[in-house]
C-alpha cells in the first residue's frame, strides 16, 4: 500500500515508494548524475498541475499568516569565517541586497495538509539520502523551520546567498505572473576557496555567470545549494509566488535558534530545546 503521505505524487512518474525495483534505481541514478553535473536536479510534474493547483489553492487560505522578515541580508546570513574575522568596508561578507519575502512556518500548515504530510512520511527522507548519497536523512524537530512556504508578492525578492546547509529541497506550489526566477551562479566557492572577487562580482551585476533555472508549478527541486550563490529575481503582477522548503538533516532532532527563529517568524516564537548549532534558511 502506498504511504498516505506520497498521496500529491505522480508516483507512476517518480516512484519514490519502489527504490528497490528497477524503475527506482533507474530514477535515482538519473537524478544522481544530474546533480554531479549540474549540482541540481529537477522532477517535473513531481505533482501533478490539478493536485499543485488545488495546493496552491489552500496556502493561499491561510498565506497572509506568513511573516516578513528581515528586509536585507548577506550573502552568507550573519555567519562569519574564521579566517576573516574583522572585513573591510565593502567586503562581500558585509554587503546586503534585497530580501522581500514573507514565510509560513512549520507549525502554521494545517495538520493533513498534502505538503505537512508528504514531509513527515518516511519515503521522502529515504529517497533524498538515496538520490544524494548521504546517512539517513531525519526531519527537522523545529516546529519552525522544518516545512517553510515561501510567499512573494508584486516587487518580492531573495537576496544572493549560500545554503547554510549541503542542500535544499523546494516544491514549486505556483508561479507569478511574470519575475520570481530561480537564478545562480553553479560552484562560485569550493573548499578552501571562499571566492570573495567572485562573490562581489556579481553582487555588483556580472551577470556572466548567472544560470537561470525554470521550474514549473509541481516541479520538486533538489539542489546543492552551498557552494552556489543563488537568489530569487524581483516578482512580478498580482499572482503570488508560492515555494514550499522541506528541511531534513543527517542529525536527528535538530532545531533553530532562537535568534534566527525569531527574525524568519516573528516575535510569537517560543524558545526550542536547541539541538547541535542548527541555522537553516
Amino acid at each position: 500500500m502506498v504511504q498516505a503521505g506520497l498521496a500529491i505524487v505522480d508516483l507512476e512518474r517518480w516512484p519514490l515508494h519502489t527504490l528497490d525495483a528497477p524503475a527506482g534505481k533507474a530514477m535515482v541514478a538519473r537524478l544522481r548524475e544530474a546533480i554531479a553535473q549540474r549540482g541540481y536536479a529537477t522532477l517535473e510534474g513531481f505533482v501533478p498541475q490539478a493536485t499543485v493547483a488545488r495546493l496552491a489553492a489552500e496556502v493561499e487560505g491561510f498565506a497572509d499568516c506568513a511573516w516578513p522578515g528581515i528586509d536585507r541580508a548577506t550573502p552568507y546570513y550573519g555567519r562569519t569565517d574564521p579566517s576573516l574575522p574583522d572585513p573591510p568596508p565593502g567586503h562581500p561578507r558585509l554587503r546586503t541586497s534585497p530580501r522581500r519575502m514573507a514565510q509560513i512556518a512549520y507549525d502554521q500548515v494545517p495538520a493533513g495538509n498534502g505538503i505537512r504530510a508528504l514531509y513527515e512520511s518516511s519515503a521522502m527522507p529515504a529517497f533524498l539520502a538515496a538520490v544524494l548519497d548521504t546517512p539517513p536523512l531525519h526531519p527537522m524537530a523545529c516546529r519552525y523551520q522544518a516545512v517553510n512556504i515561501s510567499v512573494m508578492g508584486a516587487g518580492g525578492c531573495q537576496n544572493w546567498h549560500f545554503d547554510g546547509s549541503e542542500f535544499s529541497t523546494t516544491l514549486m506550489l505556483q508561479k507569478p505572473e511574470s519575475g520570481g526566477d530561480f537564478e545562480c551562479v553553479p560552484r562560485l566557492r569550493g573548499p578552501g576557496d571562499e571566492n570573495y572577487e567572485g562573490v562581489g562580482r556579481v553582487m555588483d551585476g556580472d551577470r556572466s555567470g548567472v544560470v537561470t533555472i525554470p521550474v514549473s508549478a509541481g516541479t520538486l527541486m533538489i539542489f546543492r545549494g552551498e557552494r552556489s550563490l543563488h537568489r530569487v529575481s524581483e516578482v512580478a503582477g498580482a499572482r503570488r509566488r508560492l515555494l514550499t522548503i522541506f528541511h531534513y538533516d543527517t542529525r536527528p532532532g535538530l532545531t533553530g535558534s532562537l535568534a534566527i527563529n525569531q527574525a524568519l517568524y516573528g516575535p510569537r516564537v517560543e524558545r526550542q530545546d536547541e539541538g547541535r548549532a542548527a541555522t537553516v534558511f
